[in-house]
C-alpha cells in the first residue's frame, strides 16, 4: 500500500507538470516578477512551452519547461535570483560518469527515470535514479562519486 501512494504522488506530479494552465510566453504572465522573467530568459533562452506559478505570498516563481527534450522546473525568488533546477529524464540524458558509478553496483536493474537536482552553482548536483528489477524498486541518490541506496520497495 505504501509503494502505491508513492506511486500516486509521482503520477500527481507528473499531472502537474504536464499541464498548460499558464502562459506559455514568460514576458506575457503578468503575476509574475519582472526580475525573474529576465532571469529565466538569459538563463533559458531555448525553453519551450512555458508555464508559470507565483507562490501564494509572492516570494517564489516557479518555471515549469521544456529545454531539449527535458522535462525542467526552475525557481526563483521575487528579486529574479535563479534558486533551484528540476530536470527529468531517462538514462540517455544522465552524465556517464553517473551511469558508470550506478551501474557498477545495479548492473542487473534497468533505469527507469532520473531527477536532477541542483540548489546552486556552488552545490554539487544531486541526481535521484530510479531503478527497477523484475522484484524491487530502488531509489539511488549520487552526489559527485558518492551514491547512496535511498529506498528500495517490494514490487507485488
Amino acid at each position: 500500500m505504501f509503494h502505491l501512494k508513492r506511486m500516486g504522488v509521482g503520477l500527481l506530479l507528473a499531472a502537474t507538470l504536464s499541464t498548460g494552465a499558464f502562459a506559455s510566453d514568460p514576458n506575457t504572465n503578468k503575476d509574475v516578477s519582472e526580475r525573474a522573467k529576465k532571469t529565466f530568459v538569459k538563463t533559458f533562452p531555448k525553453a519551450e512551452d512555458i508555464n508559470w506559478t507565483e507562490s501564494k505570498n509572492g516570494d517564489l516563481y516557479t518555471a515549469y519547461f521544456w529545454l531539449y527534450d527535458v522535462k525542467t522546473v526552475a525557481n526563483f525568488d521575487k528579486d529574479g535570483t535563479l534558486i533551484s533546477v528540476l530536470r527529468y529524464y531517462k538514462e540517455d540524458h544522465l552524465p556517464l560518469t553517473v551511469l558508470a558509478l550506478i551501474k557498477s553496483k545495479y548492473d542487473a536493474q534497468t533505469v527507469a527515470g532520473v531527477t536532477e537536482y541542483s540548489k546552486n552553482q556552488n552545490e554539487d548536483v544531486a541526481y535521484y535514479v530510479k531503478l527497477e528489477d523484475a522484484t524491487h524498486w530502488y531509489t539511488v541518490k549520487v552526489v559527485g562519486n558518492q551514491m547512496e541506496e535511498t529506498e528500495k520497495l517490494d514490487k507485488q
